[in-house]
């Protein structure tokens, strides 16, 4: 087991990580016309951020927070480049590439302090504004050893994860309904893939606490899943929305083993949770690899933002 801030990782889950941390193409943005001719003469697809999404849709998934795709400007273009082609640009307009990762803040861009943490190699080092910076590669990351690799990914989880709320280890254990056994295998622990989100970990603490199936809610728990499944499984497991909340404040009504789902301004299901204790529930915050299952107090869940433009959280309870 490694430790990442209040979480661990196990070993099986940190090669799996390693192993998907780099795309088998590099992921370059650019706003340059030149190199748009450039890229599109080679016979190189370029993109704008919707037709990426659109050419590959797992892209987003595995990748999103790793290359931060949500901050690609409407009017920036994206490339996927092996080695090989990289080096069939000109070293001018390599440079103004690699320039443009760090003006377009693109994931798996480094700054100095890691570079000299790791010592990588200087072909993708390049100086902006008297800072140098390391783009990470495939054919690099291929090259690190695998405890190099390890280190690297598990310095990058704790950079991601330092500000944000820590997990609760220490809750009563007195609900019949509430599935610790699930709890002590998941609670403040890292998948080693992108996927398993909040939905999935709500229902899966659902299903184990009526049956005490551990064995389908760790199946469960362990899937990309979307509303539409996740609201069948919960309806068929005997839950109907109890109530609606305006504010943290309102949900004193909550009760173990409830679930929670925090819904839009316009009614759209964004996040769940399955209530721990009182003030606890369990939950997923997204579906990276950077996002631990955690039990965390009510007011530390990031959703809570939903309730600010006229969101609301609704209460879903068992029928007894």
């Amino acid at each position: 087991m490694h430790q990442v801030l209040d979480c661990t990782i196990s070993d099986l889950e940190l090669t799996k990580c390693t192993a998907h941390f780099v795309p088998e193409n590099d992921v370059y943005y650019f706003r340059d016309a030149e190199l748009m001719e450039t890229f599109l003469k080679l016979g190189i697809p370029v993109y704008n951020r919707e037709e990426l999404h659109a050419s590959f849709p797992g892209f987003g998934l595995m990748y999103r927070t790793l290359y931060m795709t949500w901050k690609i400007p409407e009017d920036a273009y994206v490339v996927l480049l092996q080695q090989r082609q990289l080096d069939r640009i000109s070293d001018e307009q390599r440079l103004q590439l690699f320039r443009q990762q760090v003006a377009l803040k693109r994931g798996h861009v480094y700054d100095e302090r890691w570079i000299e943490a790791f010592a990588p190699p200087v072909r993708h080092i390049v100086t902006v504004e008297n800072q140098r910076y390391y783009l990470l590669t495939t054919d690099d990351w291929q090259l690190f050893s695998e405890e190099t690799r390890q280190q690297w990914v598990l310095k990058w989880l704790k950079e991601w994860n330092k500000d944000d709320p820590r997990g609760i280890r220490n809750f009563s254990r007195k609900h019949a309904s509430v599935p610790y056994a699930l709890l002590d295998v998941y609670a403040s622990t890292f998948a080693g893939e992108s996927g398993p989100n909040c939905f999935a970990a709500a229902i899966a603490a659902v299903v184990a606490g009526i049956g005490q199936d551990l064995e389908q809610s760790q199946t469960l728990i362990r899937h990309w899943l979307h509303q539409a499944p996740f609201f069948r499984l919960l309806s068929a497991q005997g839950y109907t929305k109890y109530t609606e909340c305006q504010t943290t404040a309102d949900l004193q009504s909550m009760q173990p083993a409830d679930v929670l789902v925090w819904c839009t301004g316009e009614g759209e299901a964004g996040h769940a949770a399955f209530v721990v204790d009182d003030g606890l529930v369990f939950q997923k915050h997204g579906q990276g690899i950077e996002d631990p299952w955690q039990v965390l107090r009510i007011e530390d869940i990031w959703y809570n933002e939903y309730l600010k433009t006229d969101g609301h959280i609704a209460i879903y309870r068992r029928c007894s």
